[in-house]
């Protein structure tokens, strides 16, 4: 058997030069499917730790004249939560966090009594899944 190894340094240096580009689109897209999770959780008034707790009397007086619900899913005006993002930081890292400075010291304040921003361990596996499921589609 005779094995042209030319060839098999070129297929080695694509395989590697394929997997350089997927890896961080990879990454972007298990981010992205963290950031959903948390928005999915928080809308249906779920923490890191279960149900959030109830708003206390006052907050829930001041939410009804606004018009807003008694039921605890972080979002009032809506800034807070739609500032989340995904940035990348390093090779082979990305970070989910907030845009705007002001949403982010919402979201520790709200995540001090309300712990949501997270991932549970259940959820691991989806965030594992769609990094397969993109790395997958990329090296086809």
């Amino acid at each position: 058997m005779k094995v042209d190894l030319r060839n098999f340094k070129r297929y080695v240096a694509s395989w590697d030069r394929r997997m350089a580009r997927s890896i961080p689109k990879a990454l972007n897209k298990s981010g992205n499917k963290v950031r959903e999770l948390i928005l999915d959780r928080t809308s249906r008034g779920v923490g890191l730790k279960g149900r959030f707790k109830r708003y206390s009397s006052e907050y829930k007086d001041y939410r009804a004249e606004k018009g807003r619900g008694a039921t605890p899913d972080l979002n009032f005006s809506g800034r807070m939560l739609s500032s989340m993002d995904v940035e990348k930081s390093g090779t082979n890292k990305v970070l989910v966090n907030f845009k705007r400075k002001e949403e982010a010291k919402k979201a520790k304040v709200n995540n001090k009594s309300r712990p949501f921003f997270g991932v549970k361990p259940d959820e691991k596996k989806f965030v594992a899944a769609a990094f397969a499921r993109q790395l997958r589609r990329d090296l086809r």
